[in-house]
């Protein structure tokens, strides 16, 4: 692929690296507050989720495309949408939270592993249908990961609510995935 040109560079954007970080930081305070004081991590994980959004559009912003061009904007958008859904389908309870952070919070690292790099999309992502259908797929994923972490807690608890949780979840996912792969097919023909 060549090298990195100097304005794509990680070192040119410090500011978009900081915030991921900053992101990872406030999500392993969201774990902490989860295990020490639940009712405070879901305010604690709104606050990573809005300054992850806040880096993953500033991405975008200097890509002036979707960003979603490389494996560490793949990991980020997954951790992402696993706060995301965790704050929608929030439940206090340490049995659900704990294992959603740790799945995000896994994504996040391993995003930051990958150089920071900007990279440019491609032609065959330049579509409509490539930024449909990429975020439908990891908040699918993000779903179905929330609905195991609903089961983890319905096996730890008993409680027959977190079953109803399971099935919202896993439809939800479905949904998602429905619609991911309908708009991956016309993204498809329209690319190649």
């Amino acid at each position: 692929m060549g090298s990195t040109p100097p304005e794509l560079a990680a070192a040119a954007h410090p500011v978009l690296h900081a915030l991921l970080v900053g992101a990872a930081a406030v999500y392993g305070a969201a774990a902490v507050a989860a295990v020490l004081r639940l009712r405070a991590a879901r305010w604690i994980l709104a606050a990573g989720a809005a300054v992850h959004l806040a880096g993953t559009i500033g991405r975008g912003v200097a890509i002036r495309f979707f960003p979603l061009t490389n494996k560490m904007e793949s990991f980020n958008a997954a951790a992402l949408a696993v706060a995301i859904v965790a704050l929608l389908a929030w439940r206090p309870s340490r049995a659900y939270l704990l294992p959603l952070l740790a799945v995000g919070g896994a994504a996040l690292a391993t995003a930051l592993s990958f150089p920071g790099d900007l990279r440019w999309p491609p032609p065959l992502m330049r579509t409509i249908w490539y930024p449909l259908h990429i975020p439908l797929s990891f908040l699918a994923y993000a779903a179905w990961a929330a609905a195991a972490a609903a089961a983890v807690a319905w096996w730890a608890g008993g409680d027959g609510d977190w079953l109803e949780l399971v099935d919202r979840l896993a439809l939800w996912g479905l949904a998602l995935w429905s619609l991911s792969m309908v708009t991956g097919g016309v993204w498809g023909v329209v690319a190649w």
